[in-house]
């Protein structure tokens, strides 16, 4: 049966409009995603919404696509000898410090580490003084300025 003689199927991703499926649907962005999908036969009925949710994690084995795995947490170029740890979702320390983001300025990337990081000391991954070296080494950089 093909699609015209059934009705039409329709679906929205996320937040998005009502789109009518006419091929496989491809999702490339990566994070948590939500898609919905309705029939309607020949006559209009419409059935109820279906749901299913899912999480987009890239070509990596976690939320990380390309994994930071250098041995120490290094900011701009200098290296704080801090371990450069791996998390549960498959990023690093240095995935979620993200020098290569844009910032709208130097104070921007700094409190950014320190959010991080504080994150991560309350997780029990980092001490207080590793926290501190790595905001140190964010502070002497030139990220975002």
């Amino acid at each position: 049966m093909t699609s015209s003689e059934a009705g039409r199927i329709e679906y929205a991703l996320d937040s998005g409009a009502w789109t009518t499926y006419n091929a496989p649907v491809e999702i490339r962005g990566l994070g948590a995603h939500t898609v919905r999908a309705r029939a309607t036969d020949a006559a209009g009925n419409t059935s109820a919404e279906k749901t299913a949710t899912f999480t987009v994690t890239g070509s990596g084995t976690g939320a990380c696509p390309v994994p930071d795995t250098r041995a120490t947490v290094v900011i701009d170029g200098f290296d704080t000898t801090v371990r450069n740890y791996a998390l549960s979702d498959g990023c690093t320390v240095n995935d979620r410090i993200a020098e290569y983001d844009d910032y709208a300025d130097h104070a921007a990337f700094v409190r950014h580490v320190e959010t991080v990081t504080a994150a991560l000391v309350t997780g029990g991954t980092l001490t207080k003084r590793q926290q501190g070296t790595i905001v140190r080494a964010a502070a002497r950089s030139d990220i975002g300025s």
